[in-house]
């Protein structure tokens, strides 16, 4: 018993000695922290591949192979596992379009004031590793982006190349919201997917968000309604980071126009050169749950489960 107590107080004691050790040192943890973190970024992984003056980064952990047949893989957690991607349903979607086209006349007209919120600027929610960027003891992050529909496969590259040549004449920016507006009355649009940029990432600094995703794809987009505040959806990703500069993604792929037209668009809205989409990566949010978090809803699940393809039945 004697014995007992001493290995007790032992035990104690080198705990006691270790953890005064350990908090006296946490300054100095902290500091070297931030500064191999967020400077020299030692601690993490290297993403990027090519030329000094032409790198991209690689996506490893997602993989788009059965994109086509409706699914989408992405190792989550350490695990691969393999997603249908949904197609949101009627209520987020008109909403969508009514508060898109209802922001661009008010800006044609010249009658628009700025609001927050609305279908194009959700925020992201994404959570990473236990490493991150460095600067932070937490690796989960929230943060407003812009993001896209996207148009279907046989409509993207026309838009795309109709966009680049409007800017190449000089176009008028109402002219280009008047293009816009137009696009977004038509029907040619997928409902499995939003486009964005990845906004300030490039080989010397990464964003939390990109870090994020990059190591553990699974990203949350929320909306809020800009003109009917009590509207609200939650759309649940697999984020896919795609940059352009990557020579193994061809012009006539699928995934390059898709990756490209949330440039066009910037490009087209707030006047930035159309070159920027060789310099930044572009993120594609492939949809897996959609939530109506809207006052009357209070947050349930809606999936379109009955109106699938078919043919992903058997894929």
């Amino acid at each position: 018993m004697k014995r007992e107590k001493e290995d007790k107080g032992i035990a104690r004691r080198s705990f006691l000695k270790w953890g005064g050790a350990s908090l006296l040192s946490l300054p100095f943890l902290t500091q070297a922290k931030l500064a191999f973190g967020t400077a020299v970024n030692c601690w993490k992984v290297n993403y990027w591949e090519g030329p000094e003056d032409g790198k991209y980064c690689v996506n490893r952990t997602v993989y788009d192979g059965e994109v086509n047949a409706g699914y989408i893989w992405a190792r989550i957690d350490g695990w691969w596992r393999r997603f249908e991607i949904r197609e949101v349903e009627d209520v987020f979607w008109e909403w969508s379009f009514s508060e898109r086209i209802q922001s661009l006349e008010a800006r044609i007209a010249g009658t628009h004031t700025p609001t927050a919120g609305g279908p194009h600027t959700p925020a992201v929610a994404t959570y990473g590793n236990g490493i991150g960027r460095g600067d932070s003891s937490f690796h989960i992050n929230n943060k407003f982006v812009g993001a896209d529909l996207v148009p279907k496969k046989e409509n993207i590259k026309e838009i795309n190349d109709t966009i680049t040549s409007m800017l190449e004449s000089g176009v008028e920016y109402v002219d280009g919201l008047k293009y816009l507006k137009e696009i977004h009355e038509q029907d040619i649009w997928r409902r499995g997917m939003h486009v964005g940029i990845e906004y300030f990432t490039n080989p010397e600094f990464e964003t939390h968000t990109f870090l994020n995703m990059m190591e553990n794809p699974v990203a949350t987009l929320c909306f809020q309604g800009s003109y009917d505040i009590f509207k609200s959806f939650e759309i649940r990703c697999v984020p896919q980071i795609v940059h352009l500069a990557n020579p193994s993604i061809t012009e006539d792929s699928d995934i390059y126009q898709i990756a490209k037209f949330p440039f066009m668009i910037m490009s087209l809205f707030h006047g930035d050169p159309v070159t920027t989409y060789n310099q930044m990566p572009a993120v594609i949010y492939h949809h897996i749950e959609e939530y109506n978090n809207s006052m009357s809803e209070h947050g349930i699940r809606v999936v379109r489960t009955l109106e699938r393809n078919p043919q992903r039945l058997y894929a």
